[in-house]
Order: structure tokens, then C-alpha cells, then sequence
């Protein structure tokens, strides 16, 4: 093998091991976001229930 197949092969290679190692901490990143997505969608939802039952409790008619 010359040496300019050697030094392609190498780089390559060390450009693959570039790429996963990107690509691993995109994946980690994303999940992390997805995380923080899914626990704020939740606190919304509890907000948005407190919020409907204040807005219930001032459009109830007064129990006599």
C-alpha cells in the first residue's frame, strides 16, 4: 500500500470517529431538549387547569 492510500485511509477514519462522536452529542442534546419540552408542556397543563377552575368557580351561580 502506498503511503497516500495509508494517510486517506487514516484520515477517514479519523473523520468517521469525528461524525459519531457529533452525532452521539446531537442525539444526547435532542433528548435533553425533549426532556425540557415534555416537563414545561406539563406545567402548562397544570397552569392551564388551575386557570379553567378559577374562571368556573367566577362564572358559577351562587349556591343559596
Amino acid at each position: 500500500m502506498s503511503p497516500e492510500s495509508i494517510t486517506a485511509i487514516t484520515v477517514g477514519i479519523a473523520l468517521a470517529g469525528l461524525i459519531a462522536g457529533f452525532w452521539r452529542d446531537v442525539r444526547r442534546d435532542m433528548q435533553k431538549l425533549a426532556d425540557g419540552v415534555n416537563s414545561l408542556t406539563e406545567r402548562m397543563a397544570r397552569v392551564e387547569g388551575v386557570i379553567e377552575g378559577v374562571i368556573g368557580r367566577r362564572n358559577s351561580s351562587p349556591r343559596s
